[in-house]
């Protein structure tokens, strides 16, 4: 009798693997992380393997599972960053985001620099080049970066 701590594997049915891939699958969507759903694909993808080529060493197994999940968590990442995962832009998280195109109110100005007010709220704020602005002058928010918002005289 062959000894090792894998041998169990070679005796059972690509059907187990299809097993592991639909529970990971599962549970990628009650905890909806895009992590768990790479390993799923990778153990369908095992299955179909041993479908191929059975009686595949259980070492041989694991290693080639560990190498599928792995690559394909970074292919899928990539595919995922790349072209997003389906849903709606949100600016919810960013709060300046939400601001552009708004107006406010200047509160002080010096040297293409200072601060608007807009809902009660004080904002660091840049003007374009050239241009000045004065104090309760009501500018537009054009863009924003981090904490500042670029502005333009209306």
């Amino acid at each position: 009798m062959e000894t090792g701590l894998f041998v169990w594997l070679e005796t059972l049915s690509p059907w187990w693997w299809v097993t592991l891939g639909v529970g990971l699958s599962a549970l990628e969507m009650v905890v909806f992380s895009f992590v768990l759903i790479w390993p799923g694909l990778a153990a369908i993808m095992m299955a179909i393997i041993l479908w191929i080529a059975p009686g595949m060493q259980g070492e041989l197994q694991v290693a080639l599972y560990a190498i599928l999940s792995i690559v394909l968590m970074f292919a899928g990442r990539s595919f995922v960053n790349k072209f997003g995962d389906g849903g709606p832009e949100s600016k919810l998280n960013s709060r300046t985001e939400q601001i552009v195109g708004h107006q406010a109110k200047v509160v002080d100005f010096g040297l293409g620099e200072g601060h608007i007010e807009i809902n009660g709220l004080r904002w660091a704020a840049t003007w374009p080049e050239g241009q000045t602005s004065e104090v309760g002058k009501i500018v537009k928010i054009t863009a924003a970066r981090g904490m500042s918002v670029q502005v333009e005289n209306l």
